[in-house]
């Protein structure tokens, strides 16, 4: 009788502390979870604790962009077009959000240009040739851009959850666009259409940082007529939201 009492009551203990571990690390558990913008579902599930049921749990966006305006700055690098160019550009844009699906913007951009390592070869050569009293040289025509003004629709059919660092939870968002607009070259104004893809990282409610990739396509003009111009921008800039 002794060593049954003895038995039912280790096992008693063992129940004890079992059942206390359970839920100390069901609670820790829902805590983290709770950390990663955790909901009351998910809560459950970790209290919980059952390995046989199986659940698709789509977590709620953090950040409410219902009729909303983000105000972004940016700055890109130019690549493609013309190879006696390299150039940049400072931008500014204006989106509203219909919801987190869709915004519909306006963006604007100003270019600075420079001349490639192949553009100052050529101009170095024409200029020698002219001091030299030559009457054979060539100066490569350029149509540089300066401006450009563009409207914009965006598409935002993927977001997520990432850990910033150690820093905290972000919530991103992965977008299409395509949009068009007039480019004001050295030559004149033209028409210009873009598309392309990005992601916005949203560090809080209200202030993201995006990357954007576009594809650019316009027309511009030199002395032996207009050519099909096709430039790839890459730009990093900030959101605020309103």
């Amino acid at each position: 009788m002794k060593n049954l009492n003895s038995l039912l009551h280790f096992v008693l203990n063992t129940l004890i502390f079992a059942s206390i571990t359970n839920s100390s690390f069901a609670a820790s558990t829902s805590k983290q979870l709770d950390t990663l913008g955790g909901n009351k579902k998910i809560s459950e599930m970790a209290a919980a604790m059952d390995p046989e049921n199986k659940a698709r749990i789509v977590q709620k966006r953090l950040v409410d962009r219902h009729n909303t305006i983000e105000l972004g700055i940016n700055y890109g690098a130019v690549a493609g077009g013309d190879s006696y160019l390299k150039t940049q550009n400072l931008g500014a844009s204006v989106d509203y959000h219909f919801n987190p699906q869709f915004s519909l913007g306006v963006r604007y951009y100003d270019y600075g240009n420079a001349l490639t390592s192949e553009g100052r070869r050529v101009f170095d050569e024409a200029r020698a040739a002219y001091a030299a009293g030559g009457r054979s040289y060539i100066i490569p025509d350029i149509d540089y851009p300066l401006n450009s003004t563009m409207a914009v629709v965006n598409w935002y059919p993927v977001y997520g959850k990432t850990n910033l660092l150690d820093w905290g939870i972000a919530q991103f968002d992965m977008y299409l666009l395509a949009g068009g607009g007039q480019i004001q070259l050295s030559s004149g104004s033209t028409g210009l259409f873009t598309a392309g893809a990005g992601v916005g990282i949203w560090m809080t409610k209200h202030l993201s940082a995006r990357l954007e990739l576009r594809y650019q396509n316009y027309k511009d003009q030199i002395i032996t007529g207009s050519r099909n111009i096709q430039t790839t921008t890459g730009t990093v800039g900030l959101g605020l939201i309103l």
